[in-house]
């Protein structure tokens, strides 16, 4: 994470750097992205960049912790708002929020889709150990098995995986084309198939 010397820096200087590694971060995959490019678009010299990070890796991860933030705070008021909500309700809740996200912060999406493209070791591990979401959803199947809403026989790993995959590519042609209603309509139609093949008869809509 960045140093003392980096937060030590005026307000606006910070967010000039952070801009700066969006752009970059948006544009290219971890592996591809460019020190210089950052340095050159924040109007800072190299050893002003390895005073306040201690690599390319070090900045990554001060991007990734800060967008984390904004998402989490987006996101507080939808976990567990109805105790009456499934887990199709929550998720379908959660992605409206992260649609309105990255229609006012689109390089965050770009960030993300291009995670999706980048097999370096670094990446791999940070795919590997973001399961806290996954491990919360699978949670929220188990808690609505038990209240006989989702089938018993339903595995609550590979339906977890089943929704989260939506996130990856199936809405990527709405995004660059910013229709961002067109995604939120064809999200729902895709729940709405998961849905209705998971739960059980009294349960479907």
């Amino acid at each position: 994470m960045p140093t003392n010397t980096f937060y030590n820096l005026e307000e606006s200087k910070r967010k000039q750097i952070f801009d700066a590694c969006v752009d970059e971060f948006s544009l290219h995959t971890f592996s591809e992205a460019s020190i210089n490019q950052i340095i050159k678009a924040a109007n800072i010299s190299r050893g002003s960049f390895y005073q306040y990070f201690a690599d390319k890796e070090d900045c990554y991860m001060y991007l990734l912790s800060e967008m984390v933030k904004e998402k989490m705070e987006m996101f507080k008021d939808v976990v567990g708002s109805n105790e009456n909500d499934t887990v199709f309700d929550e998720y379908e809740a959660m992605f409206d929020k992260a649609i309105r996200w990255i229609e006012v912060k689109p390089k965050y999406y770009q960030i993300g889709s291009k995670m999706d493209m980048d097999n370096s070791e670094f990446i791999r591990k940070l795919l590997k150990g973001n399961l806290a979401s996954l491990d919360y959803f699978a949670s929220l199947i188990r808690r609505d098995q038990q209240r006989g809403i989702i089938r018993k026989e339903i595995d609550p790993v590979i339906l977890t995986e089943m929704l989260f995959s939506i996130n990856q590519k199936a809405l990527m042609n709405f995004f660059y084309n910013r229709d961002f209603e067109g995604m939120k309509k064809h999200l729902h139609h895709i729940l709405e198939i998961i849905r209705k093949g998971s739960t059980t008869e009294e349960n479907h809509v």
